[in-house]
């Protein structure tokens, strides 16, 4: 008795994985040959194979600053012009600015943490975590001793070497909970 089947024999259940692996296949291969072009060009979304200008390589960039010189990372890579849609609705540039270097300064040990950035042409969308010890005040609120962290996701629509919009969503309710005592 042959151990091997012929394809007569291969059940049907079978015969539809097999040609559901090889559709799969046919379709990746396809969608390869049509991504190729694009990869070349830079936009894989890879930093490392941007040029200095790309959306998400001018976006690492500002976002690398919130560790370092925060003052000139906004100075360098956010428009003087912005629209800004913040966490608490529609807000000015210099409101940004001017709260999160208070912030930066009111946390011992502030630091950002940037988790993933993914871009869609001129849009980059961050998602973040900030953190310290709160050893300063706080909008109004005075140092508290804890160690907290604010997330969030920000999109930064950017043009001409600079975000021109940036939108912002995050847990800022429970970041002021946390360092108010409301909550732990």
């Amino acid at each position: 008795m042959s151990v091997q089947k012929s394809a007569d024999a291969v059940s049907a259940p079978s015969r539809r994985r097999m040609i559901g692996a090889l559709t799969a296949f046919g379709s990746a291969a396809a969608l390869a040959a049509v991504a190729t072009p694009a990869m070349a060009d830079g936009q894989d979304g890879n930093a490392d194979s941007l040029d200095s200008a790309s959306p998400r390589r001018l976006m690492a960039e500002f976002y690398a600053t919130y560790n370092g010189d925060l003052a000139a990372g906004f100075e360098r890579y956010i428009s003087k012009d912005l629209v800004l849609h913040g966490f608490d609705g529609p807000n000015t540039r210099d409101a940004w600015v001017a709260g999160d270097l208070e912030l930066q300064s009111s946390l011992t040990g502030f630091h950002m943490d940037v988790f993933d950035q993914i871009v869609e042409g001129d849009k980059v969308v961050t998602r973040w975590r900030i953190g310290g010890v709160h050893t300063g005040t706080i909008l109004g609120i005075p140092p508290s001793g804890r160690t907290v962290s604010l997330t969030g996701i920000s999109i930064d629509r950017v043009a001409g070497r600079q975000s021109v919009e940036h939108w912002s969503e995050g847990n800022f309710g429970r970041f002021l909970d946390t360092i108010s005592g409301k909550s732990a």
